[in-house]
């Protein structure tokens, strides 16, 4: 309908930087909505969220910049709307709003809500988490219905898979299991990181009984909570209150709050609300018809002026509404450099400590020139945004879409020199040669370390299959070896709901126990919950990994080694040693008053290393136990498929032998290494 040059002309002619969507107003309630080629406009007022229960249809006034206008001289809160555009004066197009804070079940129709109305009692006095440096963080990826649809959640029937299930504290199960949000708490995690919770398109709101899952990356309604999280769909402020709920405990908590976007791609292309708002202007095109640079439809034209506007105003709002603490951008190699980096800009003028970072790759080619868009190797063109490290993910691992490929806890050495790139934030370092293309991190907070998250298979289902030849005791062993290369790394650790007790993705396969890549599921992202929902009963069969990923985050926090701030202190403060083996890495960390030496093997069989000079004892063993008297020998065994972590003793070296004879005269040398 409209052309290139057409749109090319709206961003010269056309922008708008006023307030676009609903404002009550007193006793009055004023709509705008922006479409610069439309050749009329009318809003049309309902009672409800669905059904035939209009209230009336008004015109609306253009003004010169494309804004269309109506002010309705009573107050409107409760009442439903949408907008009808014409078209060449012919066309019509029925809209929600996409500017909408508010929508009735499904998103069909945008609501009127005073928003002040939603606040919890307490949601203006509970501080939001500060963070100092991205660094700092500890990252637990959670999708709302996982999190405590299960029954073994012990979270009220009621809640169950809600917004209000996850906010649910003081859970326990056993002999005294934490789980829910009691068990965010015990592990020591600082954020949490929610899988979309925007409105979005394929769960059926109207029919919470049913059997219904999706991850949620097939957005709809961009400013609005998904209804199918709240215990009232229909009710567009119940969600909203029920979200709020939410993020006030976690705050309560000391938690914060990171939202994953979707800006790449909408889930209806010709019929989505931006199409049928202004059609073409939001997306890329081609000349065969809409560009698909996210591998689902479309792809988001975010280098044009009112598309940069409309992203970077829903962030604002939610980040300021909503208390948001950080965003995780889907595919952001779509989006174009420019709109990220003006992102960061607005949130640094509400907080610097407000986290951004994405995914430095599209699920496509794109039609916009590379150079413009936020791959991960264009990271010097948004320094500000942190990166998910697919590199060192692999290298730990093994190839993500071969399953049957191992890596490092694995015991495949061919990628011992990724994964030391990736233990030292992946910045350029003198002691490490070769695989200089893992090496693309201008400062460590870019680097996003992880080796499990919601797309794949999970990283103990990965360790079944690919390493099948493997004792349960050294497949446990393995991933807890996973566990310590991605939190012990410098840069940001994240990871993955349930990870931390072996969580599994096994798809209902009938008579079946095979261990292989069939009886597992790698893309749950409509799977049902026999799936994807946490089996909180698996942390009490597992709780020596959990103790152990605990005490490593435990580790990292109370040590800043482990959590350095720039390149330059990586390069100064992180040496890695030789060991006479490829496959054996020890890494020293060191500043004026704190001394490791941690020791990764990703053999069968121990290893011996020499630590460096001075005396240790073992801060953290493979079992994530310490021991605190110092041992006798510089020349110690690394258990297989381990890490150990060891702690330069600071006492003088006197008291440290009375401490070794008394140990020894007690309980003899076995604990002395």
């Amino acid at each position: 309908m409209f052309s290139e040059t057409d749109f090319e002309r709206v961003d010269r002619e056309n922008y708008y930087g006023g307030p676009l969507g609903v404002e009550i107003d007193g006793n009055k309630t004023i709509f705008r909505a922006w479409s610069p080629l439309a050749t009329g406009a009318y809003i049309r007022i309902y009672a409800d969220g669905t059904g035939s229960n209009t209230i009336e249809t008004l015109p609306m006034e253009r003004h010169w910049t494309g804004c269309w206008q109506v002010e309705i001289l009573r107050n409107l809160e409760g009442f439903f709307y949408v907008y009808v555009f014409e078209f060449e004066y012919r066309y019509l197009k029925s809209t929600a709003d996409i500017y909408a804070v508010a929508c009735g079940v499904n998103g069909d129709r945008s609501a009127v809500v005073d928003l002040k109305k939603t606040d919890p009692f307490g949601w203006d006095t509970v501080p939001r988490p500060v963070l100092e440096n991205p660094c700092d963080a500890v990252i637990y990826e959670c999708h709302i219905r996982d999190f405590s649809i299960d029954e073994s959640s012990g979270v009220k029937v009621r809640y169950r898979g809600k917004f209000l299930g996850m906010a649910e504290d003081g859970l326990y199960i056993g002999k005294g299991t934490t789980v829910g949000l009691a068990h965010l708490k015990e592990l020591g995690v600082t954020h949490v990181q929610l899988l979309p919770i925007y409105d979005y398109a394929t769960v059926d709101e109207a029919k919470p009984w049913e059997q219904q899952f999706n991850w949620g990356y097939d957005p709809k309604n961009y400013n609005c909570p998904e209804g199918s999280y709240s215990t009232d769909a229909e009710s567009p402020s119940a969600r909203i209150f029920e979200l709020k709920t939410l993020i006030m405990e976690l705050h309560k908590n000391g938690i914060g709050v990171i939202m994953d976007v979707v800006y790449n791609h909408t889930y209806l292309t010709e019929t989505s609300w931006f199409d049928l708002t202004f059609p073409g202007y939001f997306y890329r095109m081609r000349e065969e018809g809409y560009s698909n640079g996210s591998g689902v439809g479309s792809e988001i034209a975010s280098e044009r002026a009112m598309v940069r506007r409309y992203i970077v105003d829903s962030v604002k709002f939610w980040a300021n509404e909503y208390k948001i603490d950080g965003f995780r951008f889907d595919l952001m190699a779509v989006l174009d450099c420019d709109t990220i980096n003006e992102i960061r800009s607005e949130l640094d003028k509400l907080s610097p400590y407000v986290m951004m970072y994405g995914e430095g790759w599209s699920g496509g080619e794109c039609a916009l020139e590379s150079s413009r868009l936020c791959y991960k190797w264009n990271n010097a063109a948004f320094p500000q945004v942190g990166l998910f490290n697919d590199d060192y993910r692999d290298a730990i691992k093994g190839a993500t879409f071969d399953v049957y490929r191992r890596g490092y806890v694995g015991g495949n050495i061919d990628f011992t020199n990724i994964v030391k790139r990736g233990l030292a934030g992946s910045v350029p370092h003198p002691d490490i040669s070769g695989n200089d293309e893992a090496a693309w991190a201008q400062q460590p907070y870019q680097s996003i370390n992880y080796c499990e998250a919601h797309d794949n298979w999970t990283m103990w289902d990965k360790i079944i299959i690919s390493c099948g030849d493997f004792t349960d005791e050294e497949k446990i062993s393995a991933d807890r070896l996973s566990a310590a290369l991605v939190i012990l790394a410098q840069g940001v650790p994240f990871l993955h709901l349930g990870e931390d007790f072996l969580r599994s993705k096994p798809k209902k396969v009938h008579g079946s126990d095979l261990e292989t890549h069939e009886f597992f599921e790698d893309n749950s992202y409509n799977s049902p919950d026999f799936t994807n929902s946490i089996k909180w009963h698996r942390k009490i069969e597992n709780t020596e990994v959990f103790r152990y990923y605990r005490e490593l985050v435990r580790l990292r926090r109370t040590s800043p080694l482990f959590r350095l701030r720039t390149a330059d202190e990586i390069r100064e403060k992180l040496h890695f040693l030789d060991t006479e083996d490829i496959g054996v890495i020890l890494m020293k960390l060191q500043d004026e008053s704190d001394c490791f030496a941690v020791a990764f093997n990703p053999y069968r069989e121990a290893k011996w290393v020499d630590l460096p000079g001075g005396m240790y004892f073992v801060r953290l063993s493979e079992s994530g136990r310490s021991h605190e008297f110092p041992m006798m020998s510089s020349h110690v065994s690394i258990p297989p498929l381990s890490a150990v972590v060891f702690e330069r003793c600071e006492e003088e070296l006197s008291d440290l032998r009375e401490k070794v004879s008394q140990h020894t005269r007690r309980f003899g040398t076995r604990n002395l290494m």
